[in-house]
């Protein structure tokens, strides 16, 4: 697969994962999201278009080129013009720039609080107001390290601690969480996706029964492309989620599994998806977007 292909298919899962994060970390009583989803949903969508026709582009190309006769300075002129991944990656981050408004390279919110006071960050000093929190529960503080550009640094704190205690998987997800609040902040940040994916797998393979972790990983999953054959992961790892959390106490966090789990089902056998809303508006009666599934909305 040519770089560009794979940075653009990079950017299609970087986006979804911010938003699935942001799904399954934020409180119970705040408002819902599925607006949101359905809304990224149809721009990943134009961005699965984007990336079809530049696949398309660049076998035609590669044909173009097979087919011309090429001397040996020509060979070595378009060997010297080949697309770096440095150009690769510049060229991802002006694409942010142009759809977020921000400067190339730069941040996709630049001034989260949009106060200099508020940019004064100290890390000895508020590094403590991140820890066990996430960009849901804690916005104003993870907000406050990014206006004054000291994410890099909150980041390399996280990554010291985790590796600091590797079986704690407290340490390991606070990583993952610091990783999808940057990416939540800066869409730009996209390897950030990959990174906190493989946390995930860290803690899962201390605690099978983690719930974020395995619920997170579920949700950056449906946003893959199809071509790379994730959403059979996805489906097993709500599957597994299903069985997990109904021998748990009922929490509200956990009706986003139906709703997930159904929305995935639903493309290959409607009535299978049907009862496993039901399935989940029997346990979470008071749910609102179960209900609207059920009704057909």
């Amino acid at each position: 697969m040519q770089p560009v292909v794979i940075v653009l298919a990079s950017v299609l899962v970087a986006s979804g994962a911010a938003a699935g994060v942001s799904v399954a970390m934020r409180p119970p009583d705040a408002p819902s999201l599925e607006p949101r989803v359905v809304e990224l949903q149809q721009e990943l969508g134009k961005l699965r278009g984007e990336l079809q026709a530049l696949q398309q582009d660049l076998a035609a190309a590669r044909a173009a080129v097979a087919a011309a006769p090429v001397s040996a300075a020509d060979a070595s002129g378009r060997r010297s013009a080949a697309v770096t991944d440095e150009q690769v990656q510049a060229a991802v981050a002006a694409w942010f720039a142009r759809r977020d408004g921000a400067p190339a390279g730069g941040a996709g919110v630049a001034s989260a609080t949009g106060d200099a006071a508020a940019a004064t960050f100290d890390l000895e000093r508020d590094f403590g107001a991140l820890v066990g929190t996430n960009f849901w529960n804690a916005g104003e503080a993870w907000k406050k390290a990014f206006a004054a550009g000291r994410m890099d640094a909150v980041i390399a704190k996280f990554e010291e601690l985790a590796a600091a205690a590797p079986n704690d998987p407290k340490a390991q997800m606070d990583l993952a969480s610091a990783y999808m609040a940057y990416l939540q902040m800066d869409s730009s940040r996209w390897q950030l996706s990959g990174k906190a994916d493989q946390v995930y797998d860290r803690v899962l393979a201390l605690d099978d029964h983690h719930w974020e972790a395995r619920f997170s990983k579920a949700v950056s999953y449906t946003f893959y492309p199809d071509f790379l054959g994730k959403k059979k992961d996805a489906i097993a790892h709500f599957q597994t989620l299903v069985q997990q959390q109904e021998t748990m106490p009922v929490e509200a966090s956990q009706a986003q599994t139906y709703l997930y789990l159904g929305n995935l089902l639903e493309a290959r056998d409607p009535e299978q998806a049907r009862q496993m809303w039901a399935r989940g508006a029997q346990r979470h009666p008071d749910n609102q977007d179960l209900k609207k599934r059920l009704a057909g909305q």
